[in-house]
Formats: C-alpha cells, structure tokens, sequence
C-alpha cells in the first residue's frame, strides 16, 4: 500500500491497549499474516509483542537489526546504532529507496533506556543527563522527519498522568504547568515531554473498553474493545491536523478496532472530501463497565 501523503503518527496509551498492533497493522496484516506494505519496526529495550507474528525480515535494515538495547545497562551503543540506521534510511530516501512505512516502539523506552545506561557510562549530575536526553530526543526526531524518509511514520508512547500539586505537611509540591489543560499526555520525562507532540500529525490516545456485542456467537458477550480517539472526547490529549475535515465528513470521533490501512483511507477521504460515509467499526455497543 503506497501512503499518500505522508505524514506522521504518535500512538499513545497505557499497556495493552493496541498501539503498536495499530501502527503495524500499516503494513503488516498480522490478522492475515500477509505483508500489505513496505515496512519496518524499531524497538527498544524491552519493547516487543511477539503475538504479531511479524517476520523476522521485517526487523531489518539490511544486516542490521532493528531491535535495540542494552540489557547490561552499561553501554549507549544501542543509541548509535539506532542513529546509524536511520541514517541509512534517510540515505536511501535521497536515493529514492523509500520505505512505506516506518514504525517506531516506543518512545518512552527509548527515554527510560537511555537514562538508566548514562548513569554507568557518564559522569555527572542529573542536569547533566538531562540536558543530554534532551538533545538525544531533539536528534531523533529531527531524524525521523516523515518528508527527508518521504514514508509514513508512526511511533508509540505510554501515557502519563498530570502531576497535581501538593501540601505534604509544611512542603509544597509543585505540579505540572498550568497551561497543560489536560489529565493524560504522552510520556516522556525533562523539558522534552513539553515539545514532544510537536512533532507530529497525529497525536491519538488509545485505551481498551468492554464492548458489549450484539450480533454473532458471542451475542451478549463483554469483549475488549481497543480504541482509538480522532479527536478529545476525555481528559486527555490528542491533536488531529485534519480534526475539522474528519469532522466535517461526519467519521466517528472513536475508532474501535482500528487497521490502518482504513484509518488511512478516511483521513484521505476527508482531506479530498470525496468520502462516501464509511465508518470503521466493530458490531456491538462500547459500554463502559460491564
């Protein structure tokens, strides 16, 4: 599947919830098991969902693999090779030996790995590493630009939660900015948090719901939904630069059960306002609690 036009996804949410199942499904059908696009995965750490079934092809770029980390903790060379790579990609790009799709899972193991590995590599105090984690994480995106890799890109990241200021006896605690109007944002620790969804197109929450179903065999049934939000309907954050088109085409501000190749096609449908209604959906009632 060729992507058109190109632009750039962040997945956010807590554990479980499907982001990376989401972003994968962009070229990879592992409902199927078939390849639909040009694709490829970056993790780190601990970062994996074996349940894909994805092809160990996949997770190459060339000879290199695409899966990075630093189980002793004791080394940033991951973070290099990392760079190395999409370098490479970038190269290739300029070539026009393009990817249809870059996935990258997830951006808060990146900030956790590399904060625990500084610490025994480096020397200095926690500004200092900061201050590095900073320019690491304006690096890589600068790297992963979706027009200089000419590719759909698509990374993930867990949730946080907005921390609420305190009294803890005389103490004050102090919270999150003020001006941060919301309860749950993508999580990433330092000043970067802050310029993080900047970065992107698309800055879309998903979390699990209980869906009742009310056709089929499990008629009656309270089945996981995984859910997708286009647009805020909650305490949380989300950014959609086609938000007035989506709405205006009249899709539904949850998607539950999202593939991306259909998220695609509506998002296209409603930028050229040549959609014909269609609505990703699964049968059934999103309730929520069972």
């Amino acid at each position: 599947m060729n992507y058109e036009p190109k632009y750039s996804v962040l997945a956010y949410g807590g554990p479980g919830v499907g982001k990376t199942a989401t972003l994968v499904s962009a070229f990879w059908d592992w409902k199927n098991k078939v390849q639909v696009a040009d694709g490829r995965l970056i993790t780190f750490g601990r970062e994996n969902n074996p349940a894909l079934g994805l092809p160990n092809e996949l997770r190459m770029a060339g000879p290199h693999s695409l899966r990075f980390s630093a189980p002793s903790l004791d080394n940033l060379d991951w973070l290099s090779k990392f760079e190395d790579v999409v370098d490479g990609l970038l190269l290739n790009a300029q070539k026009g030996n393009c990817l249809d799709v870059l996935v990258v899972d997830g951006m808060t193991e990146f900030d956790l790995l590399f904060e625990a590995a500084w610490q025994n590599v480096k020397t200095g105090d926690k500004w200092d590493k900061f201050d590095d984690l900073l320019n690491r994480c304006f690096a890589a995106m600068f790297r992963l630009d979706h027009e200089a890799l000419n590719c759909l890109v698509m990374v993930t990241a867990r949730v946080m939660e907005k921390k609420k200021s305190k009294q803890a006896g005389n103490k004050s605690i102090a919270g999150d900015p003020s001006y941060i109007d919301f309860d749950y944002y993508p999580s990433m620790r330092g000043s970067f948090k802050l310029h993080f969804p900047h970065y992107f197109n698309l800055v879309l929450y998903m979390e699990t719901r209980m869906m009742r179903v009310t056709e089929g065999e499990r008629q009656g049934q309270h089945l996981p939904a995984h859910v997708l939000s286009m647009a805020r309907t909650g305490e949380f954050y989300v950014k959609n630069q086609w938000e007035s088109d989506w709405l205006r085409a009249g899709y539904p501000l949850e998607l539950v059960n999202p593939m991306w190749p259909g998220v695609h096609d509506m998002l296209v449908a409603s930028m050229t306002k040549e959609n014909d209604g269609t609505i990703i959906e699964e049968t059934g009632e999103l309730v929520d609690e069972v």
